[in-house]
């Protein structure tokens, strides 16, 4: 693994961005999987090629985790971690239930491409979008409409200014959740990598490793759901906020002791 130093022109929360090569063979079937990988995923792939791709991104996860915990000398385990998708397929870390944690998670974005995993993390309330491509793949001319309104067509001087804003756009889609719900030819981000998008302002950024294109964007949002823990004591927090009569503990008295 290897954790990528990144400049940004404005003070942001804490991030960390890591690559790693993507796993050339599948665990046994007889082996657990590694932990964060999703069983119910695993078991939907049609190819061994997404089986790959995932297990790499979750391996990739695991160690980030690590490093982001082992930063601050934080003693947490990503065994009691679960990736989690929400309704747009936008994955969210959660403590698996029964644990009661709750110490806030980062938040997580994942990419793979040419035999290459990434991750981004970035901290509670911010997210960070991350998009990786080959550094030498063409867009087709005739392809550039598909993420590009006719002004920025008019502006790519080739294929790597293509490829660049794809990356870039990708990234945003990422960071905002919408994935290609995002319609990519709305996504416009000006020369000084500022964008904007339904209100929310994102910073973004790419950069060159080795034979990779990567795009990076980050965003303040909050799209974490709650879980059935978080509800609980939410609604414990509401309850004792309204009632008046609240009491925690024993109420009994010890008399003539």
């Amino acid at each position: 693994m290897e954790a990528l130093s990144l400049s940004w022109a404005s003070p942001v929360p804490r991030t960390l961005v890591c690559v790693a090569p993507i796993p050339d063979r599948v665990p046994p079937e007889d082996e657990a999987l590694p932990a964060l990988v999703s069983r119910n995923e695993w078991d939907g792939f049609a190819t061994e090629k997404r089986r790959l791709e995932h297990l790499g991104g979750r391996l990739l996860l695991a160690e980030a985790l690590s490093m982001w915990w082992g930063q601050r000398s934080t003693l947490l385990h990503v065994d009691e971690v679960e990736v989690r998708r929400d309704e747009q397929r936008a994955p969210h870390l959660h403590w698996l239930p029964g644990t009661w944690r709750r110490e806030p998670l980062p938040t997580v974005s994942i990419a793979h491409s040419n035999g290459l995993a990434a991750v981004a993390l970035a901290s509670p309330g911010w997210r960070l979008g991350v998009d990786i491509e080959p550094a030498d793949r063409t867009i087709a001319a005739n392809a550039w409409d598909f993420f590009a309104n006719e002004e920025e067509r008019a502006s790519f001087a080739g294929p790597q200014d293509a490829l660049r804003a794809w990356v870039c756009k990708e990234a945003v889609q990422k960071a905002l959740g919408q994935g290609m719900h995002l319609n990519p030819r709305t996504i416009l981000i000006d020369v000084d990598g500022q964008c904007s998008v339904d209100g929310a302002r994102l910073d973004v950024q790419h950069l060159h490793h080795g034979h990779l294109i990567m795009g990076l964007a980050l965003v303040e949002l909050d799209l974490r759901p709650m879980d059935p823990e978080d509800e609980v004591l939410e609604a414990t927090r509401v309850a004792m906020a309204e009632a008046d009569d609240w009491t925690v503990g024993c109420s009994t008295q010890r008399r003539g002791c």
